[in-house]
């Protein structure tokens, strides 16, 4: 029997709207009108927000576990941005692996308990990781923020960018030189051929 509007939490869906009604008919009659009419408000809660609340109610180790490294990965990110130190980043995202696994055995004790099918287990993990997702990215954001101050694009780009265009350039010079050397050495050839062919028909007389 719920005493408390907060004990309906553990209150099954199937029996929730039996135990709010007597809830909010026993403050009633002790005179807690507008509490009782607030009870009256609540609405039967779906099996994933129920065993989502289960979870949280009894098992908050597992989700603070899960808190704290989302906010890792949070600070991870910025520094991975800021700094390009990406190692910071992929161990915060194996503390969010074991903390989503240690969250997992949590609502596999709960879905146990209540017994109720295991295929609500990944709606429930998705509710409570998307919860707490909320909860720490209210606190900055993950990504980047409007704040975070990025790091400037090194000076030194346009110059590399410079001696590549230089490089090039230069090769192509040194392209379109040997190309002219090769016409002037074909040209030469030509030149002496003709010089020959001319000494060659004087001596024949022709």
């Amino acid at each position: 029997m719920a005493d408390e509007p907060e004990d309906l939490a553990d209150v099954p869906p199937e029996k929730f709207v039996a135990a709010r009604d007597e809830l909010a008919k026993r403050l009633k009659a002790d005179g807690k009108a507008t509490e009782a009419a607030e009870v009256k408000k609540l609405r039967k809660p779906t099996v994933t927000r129920w065993v989502t609340d289960q979870v949280r109610r009894h098992y908050a180790e597992a989700v603070e576990a899960l808190r704290a490294a989302l906010s890792n990965v949070a600070a991870a990110q910025e520094i991975a941005i800021t700094r390009g130190d990406r190692g910071a980043l992929a161990e915060a995202t194996a503390q969010r692996r074991d903390a989503m696994t240690g969250l997992g055995r949590a609502v596999d004790a709960v879905l146990a308990t209540g017994e109720r099918p295991a295929h609500h287990r990944d709606e429930v993990l998705g509710a409570i990781e998307a919860d707490v997702t909320a909860e720490v990215a209210s606190q900055g954001t993950f990504g980047v923020r409007d704040d975070l101050e990025l790091p400037e694009r090194p000076a030194e780009q346009p110059a590399r960018r410079d001696r590549v265009a230089e490089r090039r350039a230069a090769q192509a010079q040194a392209a379109i030189e040997a190309a002219e050397a090769r016409v002037a050495r074909a040209q030469e050839e030509v030149e002496n051929a003709e010089a020959a062919l001319a000494a060659l028909r004087e001596r024949h007389g022709t």
